[in-house]
């Protein structure tokens, strides 16, 4: 028999509570059903602590990253994320489903799914979402989430084609030669527009030319901050002048909600076209980008 989470992955990236409970209660001893919180300890450890998926692993987003960019959250290398991901006692076989705490509501997962699929692990969700899924009274647990016995992930190159460099994305501006390609810009439309100042003030707010803001939050269901469904999604997309044909990097403020735009441009089957996330996003980008350069653009004056 199948294994029930592996038949949800025909169809799906994104599991309800009542789907992945279900699978829980119906999983057979192997492959092992591992729930992953998203997030940062320093931040969201004092949240975990009061309730979290039993059995869970953290993955911590200031640890496993590139320690030594001047960006927040840049990939780490396939030797750093192998390691860190063996100290979470995860192995290639595992199903891997991956959630924010309880306040969070809907952020870092899919960047943490996207990232093991980068590096090769196939068998990777996003629980949609913990709020929702203590919402519905099921299982929860206290205190410390703790370190399971380390594992041997082996080190697996990351697929280049899923993403994009600086260099690569100014070059084909400035040349023009992405013509065929959209910019789709995850951010708030304050920061988008250039109306509202970025949280780091040495930072310019705007957007890279001809890009178009799809903001996370309006993929989101206001109250419950779970992912809309795939017909609200495709609406959204069509409403905000997306182009279901064309090749599309996807961008935020440091990569992250990229990775939920990603997503939901899978779950809704908009497009089949190719997607690459620019890993750096606006953190390098309105840092890089020179004020002559026309590189960033504002749509208010």
């Amino acid at each position: 028999m199948a294994h029930p989470l592996l038949e949800f992955g025909q169809y799906t990236s994104f599991l309800s509570p009542t789907q992945f409970v279900t699978a829980l209660q119906r999983a057979p001893p192997s492959p092992r059903i591992i729930p992953v919180a998203a997030g940062r300890a320093a931040q969201h450890g004092e949240s975990l602590r009061r309730q979290h998926i039993p059995g869970s692993v953290l993955f911590d987003m200031d640890i496993i990253r590139d320690n030594s960019s001047p960006y927040p959250q840049m990939l780490p290398s396939a030797s750093h994320f192998a390691d860190s991901v063996s100290q979470l006692g995860i192995t290639p076989d595992d199903v891997v489903v991956v959630y924010d705490p309880f306040e969070v509501g809907f952020y870092s997962a899919p960047r943490v799914a996207w990232m093991f699929r980068l590096f090769g692990h196939t068998r990777v969700y996003v629980l949609n979402n913990f709020r929702l899924y203590v919402g519905e009274g099921h299982p929860v647990a206290q205190g410390e989430i703790h370190m399971p016995e380390r594992s041997e992930y082996p080190v697996r190159g990351m697929d280049e084609s899923k993403v994009i460099a600086f260099e690569q994305l100014k070059d084909m501006i400035q040349q023009g030669t992405g013509a065929d390609v959209q910019i789709l810009d995850a951010r708030v439309p304050g920061r988008f527009t250039g109306f509202d100042p970025e949280a780091n003030a040495a930072l310019s707010s705007g957007h890279m030319p001809k890009s178009i803001n799809v903001p996370l939050a309006s993929m989101l269901d206001t109250e419950a901050q779970t992912m809309l469904p795939a017909i609200q999604l495709k609406g959204l997309f069509a409403a905000a002048g997306v182009d279901p044909v064309k090749p599309k990097i996807l961008t935020c403020n440091s990569g992250v909600t990229a990775a939920a735009l990603d997503m939901a441009l899978s779950e809704s089957k908009f497009d089949e076209a190719p997607r690459r996330i620019y890993d750096g996003s606006w953190s390098e980008w309105a840092l890089r980008a020179g004020p002559d350069d026309g590189l960033i653009e504002k749509s208010v004056s």
